[in-house]
């Protein structure tokens, strides 16, 4: 199914939940990559692990297993990111 057809079968609802959900995440993101440490990556793939073994212990839709892999994939990459404010102070 292509990206056109899903969108046009979202209801009010999901597509209100789905914008939100993005716009977090990118929130998130963003100061994510300003606080980043190595203690908060650590906290963050602890956090994903303990919910990702809850997850797999009822059956999830594949679909939004693949959403909370793709947005904690998103996440730790903020936090590991090399171009976080101490880089950018250190470049210039």
């Amino acid at each position: 199914m292509d990206t056109s057809k899903q969108i046009a079968a979202l209801t009010v609802s999901g597509m209100q939940t789905a914008g939100a959900s993005q716009a977090t995440a990118i929130a998130l993101h963003v100061l994510i990559r300003h606080l980043k440490s190595p203690e908060l990556l650590s906290e963050l793939t602890t956090a994903f692990e303990q919910h990702q073994a809850l997850m797999l212990q009822k059956p999830w839709p594949e679909q939004m297993l693949a959403s909370f892999e793709a947005t904690r994939r998103f996440l730790e990459s903020a936090a590991r990111s090399d171009s976080g404010p101490e880089a950018t102070r250190t470049a210039g």
